[in-house]
Order: C-alpha cells, then structure tokens, then sequence
C-alpha cells in the first residue's frame, strides 16, 4: 500500500500533493476548532496502528500483508481526526523508516490517511443503525479496497507502469478485495469490543486511557520480529510489489529513512527490527501522556 518512488509520475505525484494538502489541511482545522477531541485517545490509537502494521501476515503464495487501520481510526475519532492520526502515522513511516517514497508521500497520504478513513467512516455511519459490528467490518474491508484501488489509478495512470490503468487497478482491488476481509473482521472485532466494555471512548474528550491499550500495543511490538520471519519466509512482499516485480518496475529511493525499512545499519535485523519498531511507539505515547498527564494537573 506504500507506494515508493519511482512508480509515479511527477505530474501524478505533484497533483496528489494539491489533493491531500487540502483535505488535511480541512481536517487540521476542524480538528483546531473541535471541542471533542481527546489528544491522548488520538496518540495511543496512532501507536496503535502503527504497530499493528509492522506485524506482516505471510500469505501462501508469496505475499504478505499488514493491518492498515485507516476506517478504524475514522470510526474511533471521527473523519478528520482520524485523517490527521493516519497522516502522522504514514508520514513517520516515511520520514524515519523510508516506507514509501517522499515523492510519493501526497499520493499514500491521500489513499490511506483520506481515502481509507473518510470511506469507512462515512460506511460504518451510514450502516451502524443495523449492526455495529456488520458496520464495521464493511467499512474496513471498503476502506482498504476503495484505498488501493486509487493506488491502481495513480500507478495506472502513471507512464512508468506499463499496462493500463484498469490491470493495475484490478491487480490491487482485487488482492486487497480479498485481504481486505481481514482488515474488516479486525476492525469490527475492535469496534465490537470498544462499543461494549469502553462506551466512554466515544466521548472522546472525557475518555480516559487505561493501561491495558498500552500493553497491548507493547506485545504487538514485541511480536513485530516473529512476524517479520514468517513474513520473509514467503517473499516479504505486499501486492503492489508483486506487481511491479512482474513488469520490472524498480524503485527510486534516495532517501531510505533514519532506520531503513524498520532496521538499525550493524544490527540484528530482527532486533533492529524491535528496537526501530519501539521508538516509533514512544514517539506516539509521548503525546498522548504529557497531553493526559498536563491535563490532570
């Protein structure tokens, strides 16, 4: 879902800039103006996801995929809200891991921080009146799809990429179609489980952080090694790269991030793979705490 340099045209790249900046820029407002925001709940939910994407599913076949989070994030603190937690997470991603390329970046912004979010907040919204968890899971297995079909649109468009638009959209809406079961019966699971023993997170501004979500989130990092394993063991590779590989598509990354692709240069891959993984948490916690901490003061 990432997509790297080198797969996007300048002029496709530059427009998803424009795009993106000015719904992040709507979302940043609203979220200024909101008097129902909860900065922690927004922090630990940012961690939350962003260490659920470093745990790599291995799929049969030569594949692997991760848990991306957008229409849960859009659920859980609203569209805008939501849009900007995504949006620190992919930009971080990019900036201190080099997932994703910087040129790119406007372009993952929009499919996951914009469209993922928007598009499953506005489903589950619309169909939470029959079941919230059936909501849910629509919204995050539509969110994902709708998300990496305009990764196919952008890369179809693309002269780089080789074959018209609608291979490239197919290719990625119909991996994702099906991964996208997961996300959605992930996301219903934790919708479901909120709505039923945390009703005051949906009053985000008086809801109050427990330890338990931070635990939870330690053992996923903790985790992110053994699923880098297995993931490896298949390919280690997600649709997009498939692919690309396919078409000889090559990447055009100069920059590679602080820890490349969630590594430490000189380290245990997998320990690296830890302790990169770790710092990206702190950074999210860290908000969220001194925001939590401040206020009780």
């Amino acid at each position: 879902m990432h997509i790297p340099d080198g797969y996007l045209d300048l002029s496709i790249a530059a427009v998803m800039w424009v795009l993106t900046a000015l719904v992040i820029g709507l979302s940043l407002k609203k979220v200024a103006e909101s008097k129902n925001l909860n900065v922690p709940l927004l922090g630990v939910i940012s961690a939350a996801i962003f260490a659920a994407q470093m745990l790599n599913w291995p799929i049969p076949g030569g594949t692997s995929a991760h848990f991306v989070g957008g229409a849960l994030a859009g659920i859980l603190l609203g569209p805008y809200a939501g849009s900007i937690a995504m949006a620190s997470v992919v930009a971080i991603q990019a900036f201190l891991y080099g997932d994703g390329g910087l040129i790119a970046l406007g372009a993952n912004l929009w499919n996951m921080a914009v469209v993922n979010v928007f598009v499953g907040w506005y489903i589950y919204r619309l169909l939470e009146r029959y079941s919230k968890f059936g909501a849910a899971f629509v919204a995050g297995w539509l969110g994902i799809t709708t998300a990496a079909i305009f990764v196919g649109i952008e890369a179809g468009l693309s002269a780089s990429f080789r074959y018209p638009a609608f291979v490239a959209i197919s290719a990625m809406g119909v991996w994702h179609g099906v991964l996208g079961l997961i996300e959605g019966f992930i996301t219903a699971g934790i919708v479901s489980y909120i709505h039923s023993s945390r009703p005051d997170l949906e009053e985000t501004s008086n809801a109050v952080i427990s330890k338990v979500p931070v635990a939870f989130i330690g053992v996923m990092i903790l985790l992110s090694p053994v699923f880098a394993y297995l993931a490896e063991i298949v390919g280690y590779s997600e649709p997009l790269e498939n692919v690309a590989e396919e078409i000889g598509l090559a990447e055009k990354q100069s920059y590679t991030g602080i820890f490349p692709d969630y590594t430490i240069p000189g380290v245990n891959e997998y320990i690296g793979t830890l302790i990169s993984g770790a710092v990206g948490v702190v950074i999210f916690l860290s908000l969220a705490f001194m925001r939590q901490h401040a206020s009780a003061d």
